[in-house]
């Protein structure tokens, strides 16, 4: 069977309609056995009240057939209907003419007003006992039998077997089709995003473009979405690796005047800032680039265990200054980023609050709306007013600022920017900076 839904469908298909058609199969052929059954008990107890009808009274008043019946089959040697009648403890028997030839013993001794209804392998019989009160009202019992050739049960049984069968099975073929073109038209969605895959594949569309069934709706805006985000990671490499050939024009520029003028102290000494300037930009660059970005089928990320990470990781480098640092963090509040992510923006964060405080810092969350708004504040100098704009304007390049200065920011600011965010430097009441990240949040449940 393979992998197939298609030919998983038709077979399990299969296999209810040949359960149910066998079921039902199997249903109406008793129901047919048993109203054939029915009528001829019924036509059965019909002819015993003809032969009561025929009785007369002999002597003594009590009953007697004659020998020739009113119902010519009875009265025709194997004509397939037959009758015999026994009573007056055995001393007294009666075989219609149809009998004529046949030995074999029909009646069974029944109770007055007892019927009894029979089948055999030849006949099927119908017993009925009567009281019939002679001249002094003694009841005097009989026992009268009916049989008739079961053979016409048996053919008529054959006859109806045959038919239903042949249109069960017709019908089961039919069913079987129509199930086929359900089928077909039921997976069609599948095979068109299918479609719309290989088209991605060969280069002929960029995403899943077009209605889709609105089970599959999920599927296709995550994988759009991851289409999405590997097209803006291979953008920002390829803008990374332009930025960084460009920004390392100027430090190789200088390099090689150095070593046109031939000092070798100045060499030297610019040799170590320029090598340390372009250390500076190839991680900046190999950071920016590695920026994973969201999409629909990113895990949500809690915040409160990641941050509890990097404040013990800070803790533990800056052990010996006594830095406190208080975390306002609600358990269920939840980001849905790569973790990687996460860990970079909030760690250049903390790194530069805790380098820059005095003693202090603070992290807080809290929701405004659908947005997550992170504050993360220290009690240091700050970041000066007229330095806010030149730290946060879009498109600076990491040459243009001083070594060891604003790599963490620039960072921070690619990643918000990426995850649709914003990004804002205010004052805090700590006396230090007050970094605030406003991120769109994808809310999961809260942790055990």
């Amino acid at each position: 069977m393979g992998r197939s839904i298609t030919r998983r469908l038709l077979a399990s298909n299969l296999l209810v309609l040949a359960g149910f058609l066998g079921l039902a199969g199997v249903a109406l052929d008793r129901a047919y056995r048993t109203s054939i059954e029915t009528a001829t008990r019924e036509q059965l107890q019909a002819h015993i009240y003809t032969l009561l009808s025929a009785a007369k009274e002999g002597e003594q008043g009590r009953m007697r057939l004659p020998e020739v019946i009113s119902a010519p089959a009875f009265n025709q040697p194997d004509s397939g209907l037959y009758a015999q009648i026994e009573g007056e403890n055995g001393k007294y028997g009666w075989r219609s003419g149809s009998l004529l030839g046949r030995s074999e013993r029909l009646v069974s001794a029944s109770r007055p007003g007892e019927t009894r209804f029979r089948v055999t392998e030849q006949l099927a019989l119908f017993d009925q006992g009567i009281a019939w009160e002679d001249d002094f009202g003694e009841p005097i019992h009989y026992s009268l039998t009916v049989a008739m050739d079961g053979q016409t049960m048996s053919m008529q049984q054959a006859s109806f077997r045959g038919t239903l069968w042949l249109w069960l099975g017709g019908v089961a073929l039919v069913l079987l089709a129509v199930q086929t073109l359900l089928a077909r038209w039921g997976l069609s969605p599948l095979r068109e995003m299918s479609s719309a895959v290989r088209r991605i594949e060969n280069g002929d569309s960029s995403r899943i473009e077009g209605p889709v069934a609105s089970e599959l709706q999920g599927l296709s805006d995550n994988l759009n979405s991851l289409i999405e985000q590997n097209r803006l990671r291979q953008e920002r490499v390829r803008n990374s690796l332009a930025d960084l050939a460009h920004s390392m024009k100027t430090p190789l520029a200088v390099l090689r005047g150095a070593a046109e003028q031939g000092n070798i102290g100045a060499l030297r000494e610019q040799i170590s800032e320029q090598t340390q300037r372009i250390d500076q930009m190839v991680s900046y660059q190999r950071q920016r680039a590695a920026v994973a970005g969201t999409s629909n089928v990113t895990r949500p990320i809690f915040l409160a265990p990641l941050m509890r990470r990097l404040c013990a990781s800070l803790d533990k480098v800056h052990h010996d200054r006594g830095i406190h640092c208080s975390r306002r963090l609600p358990a269920e509040i939840s980001l849905r980023a790569d973790e990687g992510d996460l860990f970079e923006l909030f760690g250049n964060l903390l790194e530069n609050a805790y380098r820059h405080c005095r003693g202090q810092v603070r992290i807080s969350a809290r929701m405004r709306g659908d947005q997550l708004r992170v504050d993360v504040e220290d009690d240091g100098e700050g970041i000066a007013a007229e330095d806010v704009t030149r730290l946060l304007q879009r498109g600076e390049r990491a040459d243009q600022r001083h070594p060891g200065e604003g790599i963490g920011l620039a960072l921070v600011s690619e990643i918000v920017t990426q995850y649709g965010g914003a990004l804002n430097i205010a004052v805090s009441d700590l006396g230090g900076a007050d970094v605030q990240i406003l991120l769109p949040s994808g809310q999961a449940p809260a942790p055990p």
